[in-house]
């Protein structure tokens, strides 16, 4: 009878251990399972997107230029877009210089830039008012002469003419990004003191990594110069040129928005919210 007992016992204890080993079992091979299952997924799936990254795709894919300006108006004081911002700038910029060099090669017309205006002026200003300044230059070389009189009195005429040309020619080019040619245009307004080709040459030396002279002549044209300003900002905070100084940053960036500079506004903005309240 005990033995009987002690079977059933032992039959009863083997059972027990049988469905906890069971169940064990089964709880581990559903975790490696599901291990297997989330590294699978994560090679096919791969890294989550960056923040953001959709939109900019889509921004990109599409070929019209306002809706790039659009994105930077309604996002441009979320610092959490920094560097999408950046990127759809530089899109809308090199779009800008696209259609500029296309106009570069149409006729200097009213109609034309009746056309470039329509199309363009929300988000290429630069490059629309460098076009209606060649028009300005094409309609004077056909109205005719006013002066009456000597030849002499003609012929004094032409050389300011002349000196207005090049320095449309200065903004012009560099409005394009044509930087090899605008050097060259611009390089003795701006010796003579003319802030707007200083300000130019500091772009263009930017543009080309000569970063102390692109300090020298953003220098020289900043106090009346938004665009030189805004330069002055991004180089002292970046320190390209200049030792990095965050401070000297804050006031160049003030400095162009005072002077009407919208990026520099929405810069000063990002880099103040960015900024402990017991910093600069």
């Amino acid at each position: 009878m005990y033995r009987w007992y002690f079977s059933v016992l032992t039959i009863m204890l083997l059972s027990g251990c049988a469905g906890i080993d069971g169940e064990r079992l089964s709880k581990a091979s559903s975790e490696v399972v599901s291990r297997t299952g989330n590294a699978v997924k994560a090679i096919i799936t791969g890294p989550d997107e960056e923040p953001y990254e959709r939109q900019r795709q889509a921004l990109f894919d599409q070929p019209y230029i306002d809706p790039l300006t659009d994105y930077l108006k309604a996002h441009g004081d979320d610092t959490d877009r920094e560097t999408l911002l950046r990127q759809i700038a530089d899109e809308r910029d090199r779009r800008c210089q696209v259609i500029a060099e296309n106009y570069a090669e149409e006729p200097a017309t009213e109609e034309k830039l009746i056309r470039y205006r329509a199309g363009y002026s929300y988000s290429c200003p630069a490059e629309v008012k460098a076009f209606s300044e060649r028009v300005e230059r094409e309609q004077q070389k056909e109205a005719p002469s006013t002066v009456v009189g000597s030849d002499s009195s003609k012929s004094a005429e032409e050389p300011e003419k002349e000196h207005e040309q090049d320095a449309s020619d200065c903004y012009l080019l560099t409005s394009i990004r044509n930087y090899s040619a605008a050097r060259e245009a611009c390089r003795e307004f701006a010796e003579n003191g003319d802030p707007r080709s200083q300000a130019n040459m500091a772009l263009i030396a930017h543009a080309f990594e000569d970063y102390a002279s692109a300090f020298k002549w953003a220098q020289k044209a900043a106090p009346v110069s938004g665009k030189a300003s805004y330069l002055l900002g991004q180089m002292y905070a970046s320190g390209r040129g200049v030792g990095q100084n965050p401070e000297q940053a804050v006031y160049w960036y003030d400095k162009a928005a005072s002077l009407g500079h919208e990026e520099a506004r929405m810069a000063l903005k990002r880099y103040r919210e960015q900024t402990p309240a017991d910093g600069i």
